[in-house]
């Protein structure tokens, strides 16, 4: 899915190299919808000290780990972090970056988008696109962008959905597989607080691509506020293995604030190889904080699969070097412990209100 999100990025830079501009107001220049969007400080992966590349790695197994070995809870939750943080930038900046020139059509229009009592009025309009595909796969692309107001707060609420279809096709063709919306909430403080969600439908992209491998469907969703960020997924359906024979859903969250802490909080089904050679899959939660300079504690629980009624319990912390100080495992089998927990520190949620993927769902209708 990545690529084909750079492959409208780019049609979107070469379509716009090639037009000329003039003076546009804040609609026809797509400005009007970029008050929605996160900063680009918002999805960055705030990492700590260390090795990038090491750090990069999964959690193939539960095991025990010496102190003084490299700290295998933090390269897994560094590891979880680096792929959903990235792949929600990656979906959050292709918007940002086609929104931010003129758009194909946009106008100042009223009307209403949804049905019921999820109904929301808009007063403005953008298409950009259809951009054609450059890699020979015969698709183009269209997104659509709605300037909404919310009958809640009054406040400004932005709409959007993506769609792809086959060259020459009809208008019935069209294929959404990214739907999203967002809007910048007051604080108390007089600052602005955005929040916002995208779902892609990978099933969809397979329809119009079948050379893309990804499945099921991911929901991200982003919010920053003074002093904090935040980014949530989940993920149904989906690859929980690199080498995307496994399946499973999966739920995500990640905070840091600006004195330098961050929490990671995550569930998936995967399986962790408990027992060698089977294939059963485990529930798996980890909670991991860290600091900047690189001090961490992780604690997990794993439970099902190979495990049955049982269920395996591992702490693991580290210092800025992120070699281990701390190890504990309690499995049905016995209970090992090295170290000094007096090196750990407790995990500390994040102040940030939680984000209510409902609330935010309901601001978008898919029956556009």
């Amino acid at each position: 899915m990545r690529s084909y999100l750079a492959t409208i990025g780019l049609i979107v830079l070469l379509g716009w190299l090639g037009t000329a501009c003039g003076p546009l107001d804040d609609i026809s220049s797509g400005k009007a919808f970029l008050e929605a969007f996160p900063s680009e400080d918002t999805l960055i992966l705030q990492t700590g000290t260390g090795d990038i590349a090491q750090q990069k790695s999964g959690l193939r197994s539960i095991s025990q780990a010496m102190v003084g070995d490299r700290a295998d809870l933090h390269d897994l939750s560094f590891y979880v972090a680096w792929q959903v943080n990235n792949q929600a930038r990656d979906i959050f900046n292709t918007i940002w970056f086609i929104t931010r020139f003129q758009p194909s059509q946009a106008v100042l229009e009223d009307g209403i988008l949804g049905e019921g009592d999820d109904q929301l009025t808009y007063d403005a309009r953008a298409v950009w696109g259809p951009f054609s595909d450059d890699e020979g796969k015969n698709l183009e692309f269209i997104l659509h962008v709605w300037r909404c107001i919310d009958p809640d707060d009054g406040r400004r609420t932005f709409i959007w959905f993506a769609a792809g279809r086959p060259k020459q096709a009809g208008d019935d063709a069209w294929v959404p597989f990214l739907y999203g919306g967002a809007k910048p909430l007051a604080g108390s403080n007089g600052s602005l607080t955005r929040q916002g969600i995208v779902e892609v439908d990978c099933d969809a992209i397979r329809l119009l691509d079948p050379t893309e491998d990804d499945i099921g469907s991911a929901t991200y969703a982003f919010e920053e506020g003074t002093g904090y960020s935040a980014v949530a997924a989940v993920g149904e359906d989906v690859w929980t293995d690199d080498t995307h024979t496994k399946t499973g859903n999966a739920t995500y969250f990640y905070g840091h604030t600006s004195e330098g802490y961050t929490v990671l909080d995550f569930d998936v089904d995967a399986d962790l190889q408990v027992v060698d050679g089977t294939a059963a899959k485990e529930s798996l939660h980890v909670r991991t904080g860290w600091l900047d300079n690189g001090n961490g504690r992780s604690d997990a629980n794993a439970s099902g699969g190979d495990l049955g009624d049982a269920s395996a319990e591992l702490t693991e912390c580290w210092g800025i070097n992120l070699l281990q100080t701390y190890f504990h495992l309690l499995t049905p089998d016995g209970e090992i412990e090295n170290g000094n927990v007096s090196s750990c520190f407790s995990i500390d949620p994040i102040q940030a209100p939680q984000i209510d993927y409902q609330a935010i769902r309901d601001l978008f209708s898919k029956d556009f």
